[in-house]
């Protein structure tokens, strides 16, 4: 297990006002893994068990809300990954943590060569246009020290 509790306690005491989705079972992150029809990595999995999704007011990132993966609010993987596929021609191995304004969308690469890397995807040229961490861990240690 990552330790995301560790980086959410610092998270929370910072002067950020955080937000969180509550925890979500591995029952619901299945279900969510059978909608989306891709198989989440390990270290996104155990975010998701911990929080469910959230973080720092106006940048939170995408979960699993009130451990419900049927979901389709703003917000949510669900919903965010399901938009982007259908308005932006998202690739169907790629999960959406963070969308906002129809401007910013950046994603896990869930695919045989992504190895869970987040990537940024250009929503206007509706393609990958760069990588931003290695894996979702490396991204959320780098998300909470940009903010505290």
């Amino acid at each position: 297990m990552h330790k995301y509790q560790d980086l959410i306690t610092k998270l929370d005491n910072s002067d950020e006002e955080t937000f969180w989705l509550g925890p979500a079972t591995a029952e619901q992150i299945k279900i969510l893994e059978n909608i989306l029809g891709i198989k989440l990595p390990e270290d996104f999995v155990d975010f998701l068990s911990v929080c469910g999704g959230g973080g720092a007011a106006d940048s939170e990132i995408c979960g699993i809300e009130n451990n419900d993966a049927t979901l389709d609010n703003g917000g949510t993987v669900n919903y965010s990954t399901m938009y982007c596929r259908s308005e932006f021609e998202l690739p169907s191995h790629f999960a959406v943590i963070y969308l906002k304004d129809d401007e910013v969308c950046w994603a896990i690469d869930c695919g045989p060569t992504g190895n869970g890397q987040v990537i940024s995807y250009d929503l206007f040229k509706r393609k990958p246009s760069k990588k931003i961490a290695e894996n979702f861990y490396s991204f959320f240690e780098e998300y909470v020290e940009l903010r505290t």
